[in-house]
């Protein structure tokens, strides 16, 4: 599958590996493919990323909020709980007011010397990506898929793209618009 990869995109997909290992998270995530794709200045997704204000700055706030709330975007919480009537953010506040700040974050791991594995949320977003390259004719996946896929996945990614002006189809209009 990685011989589909146009060089931009292999070189983002091995990015987020490595930015998840220098992290010493437990695995690679949407977050460390967003972030790779933003560290790349000179294609055409960090350009629109660029322009519409997403910064590396703000992706870290957007995951270390989610990781506030075990992990999980708006979206994903609001449909786990809208049935239960449980407001996500008041439960986070009054754990954090008993147990301290930051007391949902998962444990400290220790420092991998080895990369991490891909998360499944990180493995639909490439699935997602191929898609994209496919219904699009395109021979190859590029940096320009893994944006599509990002953008129309419903998490902390999705949300912070969305948040931002570059819901899937504003993506896919101005990508079309790019080229």
């Amino acid at each position: 599958m990685f011989n589909q990869f146009a060089r931009a995109a292999r070189l983002a997909v091995l990015e987020a590996a490595r930015d998840a290992q220098n992290r010493a998270a437990a695995e690679v995530t949407d977050e460390h493919l967003l972030l790779a794709l933003i560290n790349q200045p000179e294609t055409t997704s960090a350009e629109l990323l660029r322009q519409a204000g997403v910064t590396s700055a703000k992706v870290d706030a957007a995951f270390r909020t989610a990781e506030r709330k075990a992990g999980l975007s708006d979206a994903e919480a609001a449909t786990l709980l809208r049935e239960l009537g449980i407001d996500l953010d008041e439960v986070v506040a009054r754990v954090e007011q008993s147990l301290g700040e930051k007391a949902l974050v998962g444990v400290a791991r220790p420092r991998r010397h080895h990369r991490p594995p891909f998360a499944p949320t990180a493995k639909d977003i490439i699935r997602g990506a191929l898609s994209q390259a496919r219904s699009l004719r395109h021979k190859e996946l590029s940096n320009e898929h893994l944006l599509l896929a990002l953008a129309e996945h419903e998490g902390v990614a999705g949300q912070l793209l969305a948040a931002h002006g570059l819901s899937y189809l504003d993506v896919r209009a101005q990508l079309a618009k790019a080229s």
